[in-house]
């Protein structure tokens, strides 16, 4: 179910803030499929630190992960044609940007 887009701030604020709120240890991005995104592009693995919300649509996913790369996260930010889930995860040795 699709959060309002200060409700998805709240939420990732508070989860990077629990583990470890340096902005540029976080990548921040939108997508269609955020599991897919975060297991097969970034090589996400069990016990990584990460979440991803629904946003209203992919132009508010993409207004999310703005703001996060504006506080110095790595991402992307631009609007993907039907990326209205927004995902994020604490960077490691393993994960790819």
């Amino acid at each position: 179910m699709a959060k309002s887009k200060s409700e998805i701030l709240n939420d990732f604020q508070d989860f990077m803030g629990r583990h470890g709120g340096n902005y540029k240890e976080w990548y921040v991005g939108s997508a269609a499929d955020p599991k897919a995104q975060l297991f097969n592009v970034h090589k996400f693995k069990k016990g990584d630190k990460g979440l991803f919300r629904q946003a209203v649509s992919e132009i508010q996913a993409a207004e999310i992960a703005e703001f996060f790369t504006n506080l110095g996260a790595k991402g992307n930010d631009g609007v993907t044609r039907d990326a209205d889930f927004v995902y994020a995860y604490k960077r490691s040795s393993h994960t790819k940007p």
